[in-house]
C-alpha cells in the first residue's frame, strides 16, 4: 500500500505576510508608505482580524513594518536596518558559540580583495572619503568610542566603493557584530600598554593603503591590508578573551554603530 504524502498547509497569516513582504521587497511599497487599514486588508485577503494581526506581527518582527497605535496609528513600511539584520545574524553566531576571533577572520577574507577591487577602479570618491576619515581619526586619538567608530567606518568605505554590493552587505553585518563588542574590545583594549602606539600604526596603515589604491597597485594593496588586519587581531585578542563567544545582546552606542554607510 502506497504511503500518503504529507502536505504541510501554510497558515493564512504566513500567506498574507508573504504577499505583503513581496510588495515591500519588490518596491511596490516604499519606506514610509502606510499599509491599507485593517478593515481593507481583511477584505482584500478574506481573513479575520486576529489572522491579519498575526501576519503584521511577523512583518514587524522582521523590521519590515512599524505599527503604531491610536487614532492616527497603523502599519507603515520601515527602512530595513542593517543593525536589525546584524543582530539576528549575531544571535545565531552567539548561540553557536562563535568567537570574536572567528568573526574577525572573516574580515581578513572580505576586506583585502575589496581593497584590490578598489585599486583597480581608482574610484576617487572613495579615496577622498578615506582621507577625511584618516584626518578625523587623528583628531579622535584620545576618544576610544569615536576612534572605534572611525575604524569601522574606514573599512566600510573600502567595501562600499569596491563595486560589489553583496560584499558590502556582508562587511556591514560583520562590522556591526564587531562593534557590539565595544566594551571589551574598544574601551578595555584602549587602556592596554602599547595600544597608543598601535593606534598610530593603524592610522599609518590606512594612509599606506590609500596610497596603494591611488597608485592602482591592486595586488600589493590586497596583501598589505591582509597583513595589517592579521597584526591588528594579535593586539585586540591580547586584551580580549578571543576564545569566548561573542555577545551581541548589548546594543552599542549609536555613534559606534556604522549605520551611516548602509547604502549599497
Amino acid at each position: 500500500m502506497a504511503r500518503r504524502k504529507t502536505v504541510q498547509r501554510v497558515k493564512a497569516s504566513e500567506r498574507v505576510a508573504a504577499e505583503l513582504r513581496r510588495e515591500i521587497v519588490t518596491g511596490n511599497l516604499q519606506p514610509g508608505d502606510r499599509l491599507a487599514s485593517e478593515k481593507e486588508l481583511q477584505e482584500q485577503f478574506d481573513i479575520s482580524r486576529p489572522t491579519l494581526r498575526e501576519a503584521l506581527r511577523l512583518l514587524e518582527s522582521e523590521s519590515l513594518i512599524e505599527i503604531s497605535r491610536g487614532q492616527y496609528g497603523g502599519a507603515r513600511v520601515s527602512k530595513l536596518s542593517i543593525s536589525a539584520v546584524a543582530r539576528l545574524v549575531g544571535l545565531c553566531l552567539q548561540i553557536d558559540g562563535v568567537t570574536l576571533q572567528d568573526v574577525w577572520q572573516s574580515l581578513t577574507i572580505i576586506e583585502p580583495p575589496a581593497a584590490a577591487m578598489l585599486a583597480r577602479s581608482g574610484y576617487r570618491v572613495a579615496i577622498d572619503e578615506m582621507e577625511r576619515n584618516i584626518a578625523e581619526a587623528h583628531a579622535a586619538m584620545d576618544d576610544p568610542i569615536k576612534y572605534g567608530q572611525l575604524t569601522n567606518e574606514f573599512s566600510l568605505i573600502l567595501t562600499m566603493h569596491c563595486g560589489n554590493k553583496t560584499l558590502h552587505v556582508f562587511a556591514q553585518l560583520i562590522q556591526n557584530i564587531v562593534a557590539r563588542q565595544h566594551v571589551e574590545v574598544t574601551v578595555k583594549s584602549y587602556q592596554q600598554q602599547g595600544v597608543e602606539r598601535m593606534r598610530e600604526l593603524n592610522i599609518r596603515a590606512r594612509e599606506k593603503l590609500v596610497q596603494l589604491i591611488r597608485e592602482g597597485n591592486a595586488s600589493e594593496a590586497e596583501a598589505f591590508w591582509k597583513t595589517h588586519l592579521e597584526r591588528s587581531a594579535q593586539v585586540i585578542f591580547s586584551a580580549y578573551r578571543a576564545q569566548m563567544p561573542i555577545d551581541v545582546l548589548a546594543t552599542p552606542p549609536t555613534d559606534l554603530t556604522p549605520a551611516p554607510l548602509e547604502k549599497v
